[in-house]
């Protein structure tokens, strides 16, 4: 199969075209949202990779008013979309410099009308190229804009004059920010009214009698406090035929405007959490439609049934079928096979060096128990290998006997009974896969399966998707362009597709390079406690703050905030009881998404209990402190392991 690789690499909003006509595929919950028909704003929220940024270029006017769209209804115009992603460098010059922050709300909420202005103007201009029926070039060609000149001296009333006419003056303007001790300020027209004014004008044509403006600001909680308000204040009192919603990461608190007012969930906005509306929705199937529907539009299949079904919102109903549902998922099994954790073992024991390196930590752990048994006495024919790669971790434990772990072993591998049966197995073989693999460093078999992928991704579609075309590439380096994948390949794209998100946390806001040493520190403590003999708390990848002298402080509770916000930890409520710092009892996940970099469990287990202080050296701590902390929590590691894992100077 010929793909174009490069249409996959696309695996941010930000990398497509505005129009996504074609590229959009229709989100289970989508008849929820009720975007087209709102009469009030509306707050998306929704983390890094949950879909947000593509769903409002799909509302945008490239998109609804799309060249490439064969149909487009006359009740299109009751939604004309414009996206806005806020310019937070331009915008955070809008700040101080010998100005007052009241004169420079004046001044921003002028911007953001022209902005939005010119906005519209060019989505007239889509609409008249496109097929829309009653407003084509000639329509557009005879609009006039006379309320424009009451607040503009000398702005033309033609559509096109007027616009470069406004797009001239938001020149002179930026010019104005840069220059703003030497060069008198523009004129600018008042935000709201102006477009107001402009949208009256465009409703006196009957096919424009029912146009309404959304606006739509992504990323706004990146705006100066004040350019919040003065945007809360357009959220407040937005009603058809101008509406402005918001985007951002999460529900802010700053509800300020910038009068006496604040805003409200009850009156002023509906909330729309989008990670909750694709929790609920069972994304797996979803991810799973997304990923085959762009690999036919890179094999250029354009018009397959998949893209079809996907592409239309008439044909909801019809994808949230059992038996629909189903079949994508068998493909995508198909396409991404999983090895069972039993095979995973069995495959172990045919591989003469894993089959080794257990002989030798099997050796070990008998001789520093004292006894007799040697490591054949455990490795006789017929052993389950189940059981057998689990041996170095039961041998471990004083409170296990070598001679009562031996018997255990023969009676499982006859009779399938037997503590190995009952518990040993299902506590301890997943971890003991990982210890067992951790030589081999980025390829591990347990990161594979399209299952595993999907939980990996943790409701994540970016993170699905990267996971997902790594195994592309590597499979197209291996020769396995077509599928199915093995697991090596797999799980070779998964330690890629860690590798290089980890490296992106460094772009994380304020705190990025912070977030960054924070993931590496935290994954690699995870590593050595997984790394323990005895394994006695395996697959652990979560963390609770219960206990110290002091309750966290403000810039703690910051760095946790950024934590959650960017999807770096997945916070889940342990009890409503308080502990002794004055929090909930909080766990804290590791995103799985960085599991298969440190070779740590993906799945949500055991969790670390530390202390307020262990934290705060976890997250400013310097290299000393923190391989102190390190080497203290994985206390029962060797120096050889210690020293391996990087926990040793």
């Amino acid at each position: 199969m010929q793909i174009d690789a490069s249409l996959l690499a696309k695996t941010r909003a930000e990398e497509h075209e505005a129009d996504v006509w074609g590229e959009f595929f229709i989100p289970p919950y989508f008849d929820k949202l009720g975007l087209s028909t709102a009469t009030k704003s509306v707050y998306i929220t929704g983390k890094r990779g949950c879909g947000k940024t593509m769903l409002l270029k799909y509302f945008d006017y490239h998109t609804a008013f799309s060249r490439r769209r064969d149909h487009i209804p006359v009740g299109e115009v009751d939604h004309v979309g414009i996206y806005w992603r806020v310019d937070t460098q331009f915008c955070s010059s809008l700040n101080h410099r010998g100005i007052d922050e009241l004169e420079w709300s004046v001044v921003f909420e002028s911007y953001f009308g022209l902005v939005i202005a010119v906005e519209l103007l060019h989505a007239i201009d889509a609409i008249a190229q496109s097929k829309f029926e009653g407003f084509d070039s000639a329509d557009l060609a005879s609009l006039a804009f006379p309320n424009a000149a009451d607040y503009l001296d000398d702005a033309p009333s033609s559509l096109d004059g007027l616009r470069r006419h406004l797009e001239s003056l938001r020149r002179r303007f930026t010019t104005w920010v840069s220059n703003v001790k030497a060069m008198e300020r523009p004129v600018l027209p008042p935000g709201r009214d102006f477009l107001l004014s402009l949208i009256a004008n465009l409703q006196e044509r009957p096919v424009l009698a029912t146009l309404a403006l959304f606006v739509y600001v992504d990323e706004v909680e990146n705006l100066v406090p004040y350019q919040r308000q003065v945007l809360n204040a357009f959220l407040k009192h937005s009603q058809r035929p101008l509406i402005v919603s918001f985007t951002s990461k999460e529900h802010p608190s700053d509800n300020q405007t910038s009068g006496p007012e604040s805003i409200n969930a009850t009156h002023d906005y509906r909330h729309i959490d989008l990670d909750k509306y694709l929790e609920a929705s069972k994304p797996t199937t979803f991810f799973a439609e997304v990923f085959l529907g762009n690999v036919d539009i890179a094999a250029k299949r354009y018009d397959s049934p998949r893209l079809e079904m996907v592409r239309s919102q008439d044909r909801l109903v019809e994808r949230q079928r059992s038996e629909y549902q189903k079949e994508v998922i068998g493909i995508m099994r198909k396409r991404f096979p999983e090895t069972t954790d039993r095979q995973i073992a069995a495959n172990a024991m045919q591989n003469a060096t894993l089959r080794e390196i257990l002989m030798r930590r099997v050796t070990k752990a008998l001789k520093d128990r004292s006894t007799k048994l040697t490591a054949d006495d455990f490795m006789f024919d017929g052993a389950a290998p189940e059981a057998l790669v689990t041996l170095p971790a039961l041998l471990n434990r004083e409170t296990l006997l070598p001679e009562n772990v031996q018997a255990e072993l023969k009676r499982y591998s006859t009779e399938r009974m037997g503590m190995f049966e009952s518990s040993w197995v299902h506590n301890n073989l997943f971890g003991s896969i990982l210890e067992l693999y951790r030589p081999f460093a980025r390829e591990c078999p347990l990161y594979s399966g399209f299952d595993t992928l999907a939980t990996m991704a943790n409701t994540n579609l970016r993170n699905f998707l990267i996971l997902c075309y790594k195994t592309l590439e590597v499979a197209d380096l291996r020769d396995e362009p077509d599928g199915p994948y093995s697991a090596d390949t797999q799980c070779r794209a998964a330690y890629d597709a860690s590798e290089q998100l980890i490296k992106e946390i460094r772009t994380f806001g304020r705190f990025g390079e912070q977030l960054r040493v924070f993931v590496l520190r935290l994954g690699s403590i995870f590593r050595a406690l997984q790394a323990s003999p005895a394994m006695s708390e395996p697959e652990q990848n979560q963390f609770t703050i219960n206990s110290g002298g002091r309750p966290l402080e403000a810039e703690e509770h910051a760095f946790i905030g950024e934590a959650l916000r960017f999807g770096i930890l997945v916070e889940q409520q342990e009890t409503k009881s308080k502990s002794g710092v004055g929090l909930d009892i909080v766990d804290y996940q590791l995103n799985p998404i960085y599991a298969p970099y440190f070779q740590i469990s993906y799945r949500r287990k055991r969790k670390l209990e530390i202390s307020v202080e262990q934290f705060h050296i976890l997250i400013l701590g310097n290299e000393t402190d923190y391989r102190n902390l390190a080497r203290g929590l994985a206390r029962q590691l060797s120096d050889a392991d210690a020293l391996q894992l990087g926990l040793m100077l």
